[in-house]
């Protein structure tokens, strides 16, 4: 499925649990023992692990699209991050997220993609 912020196109793809683990050890966390999702800033990319129920598809995607919207808006550099910045983006991002989250329900799965 594909959605577009800033003016920059993503892709929300479903992946294996093997895939999401090795990925997200190599990339975010070697520690890590299940890899729920993660976003891919460089390809434009939101990975979601399809070996989860809807509801935890859905948490984490609202995670993840939040991460999206951090990056595409240059906020990842904010050295101090505080409540009312907290507040202004969730004001901000409610109905992004909402409506991605519509279309990846209507959508139904999304296949597995390579």
């Amino acid at each position: 499925m594909k959605f577009t912020i800033n003016n920059n196109e993503w892709t929300i793809i479903e992946k294996d649990s093997d895939t999401m683990l090795k990925t997200y050890k190599e990339n975010v966390d070697d520690r890590a023992t299940f890899a729920f999702g993660v976003a891919i800033f460089p390809t434009h990319e939101i990975w979601i692990n399809k070996d989860m129920c809807i509801d935890q598809k859905i948490r984490t995607l609202k995670h993840e699209l939040t991460h999206c919207f951090i990056y595409s808006y240059g906020m990842y550099n904010v050295p101090e991050f505080n409540e009312e910045m907290v507040c202004d983006l969730v004001a901000s991002i409610t109905d992004f997220i909402d409506e991605v989250i519509n279309k990846y329900k209507k959508q139904g799965d999304v296949n597995d993609q390579q």
